[in-house]
């Protein structure tokens, strides 16, 4: 008996699941306010007239619109260069299936031109969440940043048990963050690395919120980003009657992470997610409590980290440059004002310390730390003072060059 009510609830909650998945396809109501990761946009779209046929024109031109309306979403996200170089892969994969990217919307007008034309014009609501993913599945984010490396180190507590710290074998939330975010384009550094190069005290550190541990990780593994946090799953205390009827486990998961950049150990983003499963196995349900747990998290985690690589991308970014050998606090200022009317793309410069002739500078710009290098080392050899910049270091964020004294011949 107990047997047959477990397996009820198991098809009771699939047809819950099912019920959700059939009201999320696009409504044609009155659109009141915007939902969270979603944009409003104004499109206009057209239909053929064949035959005095205005309802098809009319279905025909709302479908012109709907794929408009994706079009000018995905072009506030990447720049028109872009657009244009992978426009058949967008058309092929964004597009063509521009259902699944809208969440509403209704007719505004309708217009015909001539005979022939129907005009509409629609709001929709478009999920810009949904778009964000698949734009980075399709690797046009990544591959402008070079495909950066993540590395997960996740320190897990499944009910009583507490996989030991520098385990080589991955874990259920590490394996879990790997498998969610490997399909969407994401390229991941083996731990089994880390365990090799890294010192225990140096995981726990990190693990226990030491951005300078975690990057000095990162550094030594080649990963441009760590990925840290804590999951625990516990047996509930309020099991409800109907699951304790069927001599049930509800066991609950909690994970918190943080992705950290590699070369300035900067946080760029967190997710704290929860989730519950309930089983005859207390660890077989804390195990899938922490799957779907992790699911959530990873998927939460990558959107925030792909919002900013797009924004260093296409809004500026801000290298960090470490500034050797520096005469004087005199040479210090000449060097910033330098950088802000000679290096295209420098929008600020930010002075973060300067001590013992080291100085640690954050330039705003549009030029990533590569090309930034590029026209530091160019141009500082061209001018006329008496210096010129000798690029010793760069990252995808950072950079460490020196200042040396030119030679009579370079002056």
């Amino acid at each position: 008996m107990k047997r047959l009510l477990y397996v009820f609830i198991v098809i009771a909650l699939g047809m819950i699941g099912w019920g959700s998945a059939l009201a999320q396809s696009p409504q044609t109501t009155t659109i009141s306010e915007t939902p969270e990761n979603a944009k409003r946009v104004i499109a206009k779209g057209v239909g053929a007239i064949i035959g005095g046929d205005l309802a098809k024109a009319e279905d025909d031109a709302i479908a012109n619109a709907l794929k408009n309306a994706v079009e000018q979403t995905v072009g506030t996200m990447i720049q028109s260069d872009v657009l244009v170089k992978n426009y058949q892969v967008l058309e092929s994969n964004i597009y063509s299936r521009t259902a699944g990217y809208i969440q509403s919307y209704r007719v505004l007008s309708k217009n015909e031109i001539g005979n022939n034309i129907l005009e509409v014009t629609i709001e929709a609501v478009v999920k810009t969440g949904n778009l964000k993913d698949d734009l980075a599945a399709l690797g046009i984010i990544l591959q402008r940043k070079n495909y950066p490396r993540l590395m997960v180190l996740v320190d897990e507590s499944n009910i009583d048990t507490h996989l030991p710290l520098g385990e080589v074998n991955l874990n259920t939330t590490e394996t879990e963050i790997i498998n969610t975010l490997q399909p969407r384009g994401f390229q991941f550094v083996d731990k089994a690395v880390v365990l090799q190069k890294a010192q225990r005290d140096a995981l726990q550190a990190a693990l226990e919120g030491d951005q300078a541990a975690a990057a000095r990780i990162a550094n030594s593994t080649g990963a441009e980003v760590l990925i840290v946090g804590k999951a625990i799953s516990k047996a509930a205390t309020n099991v409800p009657a109907v699951l304790k009827n069927a001599g049930l486990t509800s066991c609950q998961a909690t994970i918190n992470l943080r992705a950290i950049r590699g070369d300035d150990g900067n946080i760029i983003a967190t997710v704290t997610k929860q989730a519950a499963a309930a089983h005859i196995d207390p660890i077989a349900g804390g195990t899938q409590a922490l799957q779907k747990a992790a699911h959530l998290a990873a998927i939460a985690l990558a959107e925030q980290i792909v919002e900013q690589w797009r924004k260093d991308i296409y809004s500026g970014a801000t290298v960090q440059m470490r500034v050797l050998n520096i005469p004087s606090y005199v040479d210090l200022m000449h060097l910033k004002n330098w950088l802000l009317s000679t290096i295209r793309g420098v929008k600020s410069v930010s002075q973060r310390e300067f001590s013992g002739g080291t100085a640690l500078l954050d330039i705003q710009g549009t030029l990533n730390s590569e090309k930034l290098a590029g026209e530091i080392s160019l141009k500082s050899q061209q001018s006329n003072g008496d210096f010129h910049l000798e690029i010793l270091n760069v990252t995808a964020n950072a950079l460490v060059v020196k200042m040396v004294k030119k030679t009579t011949g370079e002056q």
